[in-house]
């Protein structure tokens, strides 16, 4: 399935639903779960959402967020369909939600990255859009609904997100005129939005940064560099992976860099990584090799090793990926 009339027939079929995306949750992610938590609410259905990691601060401004519940809370509740937004795969939502949130009847698939996977029983998946939010803003407004002021706020969010502020070139024409239709919804002021999203910074994530941006390194080249940000250096500045969040940017802006790759040490000394291309390197495929996925030119996965194994894996692969270009 890849339309929306079966989807809206699905909706109208089932009453209990449970919601969930990818770890890690970004912008996109968040609000395109909680505009569909408020589409599903108005055909009168019972939702929750469930996530493997907590709503990040900078997303708190958003309504509802505090209905995102912890994937533990799961344990009890089965629905008769789940919803799966934005994770390429269903490994993406993590463990404990792929083994414990089982539904009785359906898993929906709604993504729009290149590296999507059909895992569900219904698959939607567009990826010539900027997001899985402008997905969401086209199926509503197929279902003949009105967007509120609310699912506006949460939508804009997720195109905001997604584009890099508009900026990349995932950002259509399509997706300006839909920006601006929300805008117009809301009644938001979007250097409001860009605000809370990017400009609240604690100091100890500016710390942070600085103890990232010392370990850096670059291939021969110049065309491969990455940082590594340790626990030791979390605990040392009283932050979380939360506020990782951007430093890849940091270093994808180096004029010989066509790779930058951020590591995060996790707590069971495993890896978080973080992928930018310049758009010849495809890192969505890169980041498919250890079971992770995004689009092509920003990306992300898990490895089950060490920071500096990782390393060794990552930059191993993308040198390859350099050479055959």
């Amino acid at each position: 399935m890849n339309n929306f009339g079966d989807l809206l027939t699905l909706f109208e079929r089932y009453q209990t639903f449970a919601i969930t995306t990818h770890v890690n949750p970004d912008g996109d992610a968040i609000g395109s779960e909680i505009a569909l938590y408020l589409f599903l609410r108005k055909l009168g259905k019972s939702i929750r959402i469930f996530n493997a990691d907590a709503v990040p601060k900078k997303y708190q401004f958003l309504p509802y967020w505090e209905n995102v519940e912890n994937a533990q809370a799961s344990t009890d509740y089965c629905p008769e369909a789940l919803v799966i937004l934005d994770a390429s795969s269903r490994e993406r939502i993590g463990k404990f939600l792929s083994k414990h949130l089982i539904p009785i009847h359906a898993i929906v698939n709604i993504d729009h990255h290149i590296s999507a996977k059909n895992f569900g029983d219904y698959n939607v998946i567009q990826t010539e859009v900027s997001s899985t939010a402008e997905i969401i803003y086209k199926f509503i407004k197929y279902a003949d609904m009105s967007i509120d002021a609310e699912q506006a706020l949460c939508l804009y969010t997720g195109l905001m997100f997604d584009t890099g502020c508009f900026r990349y070139s995932n950002a259509t024409p399509e997706t300006h005129r839909i920006a601006a239709d929300l805008i117009e919804i809301g009644n938001f002021a979007p250097d409001e939005v860009y605000s809370n999203v990017y400009e609240h910074l604690p100091l100890g994530k500016i710390r942070l940064l600085g103890k990232t941006l010392s370990t850096l390194e670059l291939t021969s080249d110049g065309k491969i560099a990455w940082v590594v940000v340790t626990q030791k250096m979390l605990n040392d500045t009283d932050t979380t992976l939360d506020d990782v969040e951007g430093f890849v940017n940091q270093i994808q802006a180096i004029d010989s860099v066509e790779v930058a790759v951020c590591i995060c040490e996790l707590q069971d000394g495993n890896s978080k990584v973080s992928l930018r291309s310049e758009g010849l390197v495809d890192v969505a495929a890169l980041a498919a090799e250890f079971n992770g996925g995004g689009h092509e030119r920003a990306s992300g996965c898990r490895i089950n090793h060490q920071p500096t194994s990782a390393i060794k894996m990552l930059v191993g692969s993308a040198k390859r990926r350099i050479d055959e270009i």
